[in-house]
């Protein structure tokens, strides 16, 4: 880790970025820290170790404050690496946990202690989404493993679109974005027309927007996506932080970027069904990946079965797609023009 590392940087308006460590190959979780009429409200606090914890209270300390100082967290949204401290800094601080109302589901289901019987309903989704027994066998193998953030963690305060934080003499506006989960939020900071926007725009990476109930969920998560990025590129942002990655100079850019990122792939495994019947598994292995998928570990094949699943939701949606009548796993076959 370099030198300075664990020193927070001054980003200007009265926001600080502090580093804190991740255990995967995006290293870090930037956690922002914004001067509050009662000390520091964050944005996020990062994974549940203990580098990482000292990792954020190094930062902390760097600006002048301690633990204790802090007022309140704010979440972009359920996932790990961005809930997994809360816990340790409300047991320091005192502090209120924000979290909008749509993740709390899943930030339970995410902190249950993992048991015999989640492995085997989790074993049971995956089969009807058409994965092989050979697949299955090496998923069971795994076992249940260990929920990565504890109840302990759980948000206390629920975030409402378009609520007003008041951080004394200046505003921080929520911004509903589902799509990367359900509730995520971006943050708007208004005064200084800066948004922080957690893994729903980075500068470098593309968001992964997952569906999970196979063989497909009611609700579009990649449509929700798009038309978040398209709201919040018509929104008066003239700089966005991400969780990840570098300050994005233009949001509005990066946002339309993305959605032609999906268009791209949604045509593509269009023209890839051809005349066949797939399932949903056999989607996700037509789809392009950071590999090829024969090489992807059990748990990126998850990830992008996850994926693959909410473009063909999208493809089901536009009328592109529809399901075979009749078939167990479900099969899916283009609608001809």
């Amino acid at each position: 880790m370099a030198e300075n590392s664990n020193r927070a940087i001054d980003l200007g308006d009265g926001v600080y970025q502090v580093m804190v460590p991740f255990p995967n190959p995006l290293k870090h979780t930037l956690v922002y820290a914004m001067e509050s009429r009662n000390g520091l409200v964050l944005v996020d606090a990062g994974w549940d170790d203990d580098a990482a914890w000292a990792g954020l209270q190094a930062g902390i300390e760097s600006i002048g404050y301690s633990m204790a100082d802090i007022e309140g967290v704010v979440l972009t949204h359920f996932h790990p690496d961005h809930t997994g401290l809360v816990g340790r800094v409300r047991e320091a601080s005192g502090a209120w946990i924000g979290m909008h109302e749509s993740d709390y589901q899943w930030f339970d289901l995410m902190s249950e202690p993992r048991s015999p019987e989640t492995l085997e309903k989790n074993l049971a989704n995956l089969a009807l989404a058409g994965a092989p027994s050979i697949d299955l066998g090496v998923f069971e193998g795994i076992g249940p493993g260990h929920a990565p953030v504890g109840p302990e963690s759980r948000p206390d305060r629920i975030l409402a679109a378009d609520e007003i934080i008041s951080l004394g003499g200046r505003d921080l506006r929520t911004v509903w974005t589902p799509g990367h989960t359900p509730g995520h939020v971006c943050f708007l900071l208004e005064e200084a027309k800066t948004m922080f926007t957690g893994d729903h725009v980075l500068e470098k990476t593309t968001p992964h927007v997952g569906s999970y109930v196979y063989p497909l969920e009611e609700d579009d998560a990649l449509a929700d996506f798009m038309e978040s990025l398209r709201r919040v590129g018509s929104m008066d942002v003239i700089r966005g932080l991400g969780a990840h990655g570098l300050p994005i100079a233009d949001v509005a850019a990066r946002s339309a970027a993305l959605i032609e990122h999906h268009e791209e792939r949604l045509a593509h495994l269009y023209r890839d069904f051809g005349d066949d019947q797939l399932t949903v598994w056999q989607v996700a292995e037509r789809m392009r990946w950071y590999r090829p998928w024969d090489e992807l570990p059990a748990m990126g094949k998850q990830m992008a079965l996850s994926e693959g699943a909410a473009h063909l939701r999208h493809l089901v949606g536009r009328g592109r797609v529809a399901q075979v009548a009749g078939t167990e796993p479900a099969l899916f076959a283009r609608v001809s023009d």
